[in-house]
């Protein structure tokens, strides 16, 4: 009986080593230096525009082997924002750079202004909304970020369009990214 519980966990610490070694092989390489990204300029292959707001990516998940994506947010329509939503295993953070922001995180709504910040944790339910008279800006992080580049550009697409966009179709979006939509935007 010894020997047959010695071999089993020796057979399962052999493939679980078998499995792990392609993994913890795998080597980091990050970017050579520094880099900058002007005002203007985007690291994303296009610039991504979600609604009427332009989404300028300042850092890629690539950059930084997918633990973080930094992004700014444009925002010049007021009462537009995101369905409420979830995400469940990306966290972000929000800094108010220009404007006034409405934002629901769990069931609590904050007001936003220049310089304040929020964090969302990963499956907290969110959304939010520009309420300011002029134009807003946000600096938007998402950590770990794999993938999520690729969302605002899917997303994007889903809202190019005028009028409202197809939620059965932006739910499946959604659901790629293991995220959820679980109502409409805030008024």
């Amino acid at each position: 009986m010894q020997r047959r519980n010695f071999i089993q966990s020796s057979l399962t610490l052999l493939a679980a080593t078998s499995v792990a070694v392609p993994i913890v092989a795998q080597k980091y390489t990050p970017p050579k230096k520094g880099f900058k990204v002007k005002a203007i300029e985007t690291r994303y292959k296009n610039k991504i525009i979600y609604g009427e707001t332009p989404i300028d990516f300042k850092l890629l998940s690539s950059d930084t082997e997918n633990r973080l994506s930094i992004f700014i947010s444009t925002n010049n329509q007021k009462g537009f924002g995101p369905p409420l939503h979830v995400h469940h295993s990306v966290d972000e953070f929000f800094c108010v750079l220009e404007g006034k922001f409405l934002f629901q995180s769990g069931d609590e709504i904050l007001s936003l202004e220049k310089g304040d910040t929020i964090y969302i944790p990963r499956n907290e339910k969110h959304c939010f909304t520009y309420d300011g008279e002029t134009s807003g800006t946000l600096l938007v992080g998402i950590t770990p970020a794999k993938g999520m580049e690729d969302f605002f550009a899917v997303m994007g697409k889903q809202l190019s369009g005028h009028g409202m966009p197809d939620m059965k179709a932006m739910q499946a979006v959604y659901k790629l990214y293991n995220s959820e939509i679980l109502g409409p935007p805030m008024k």
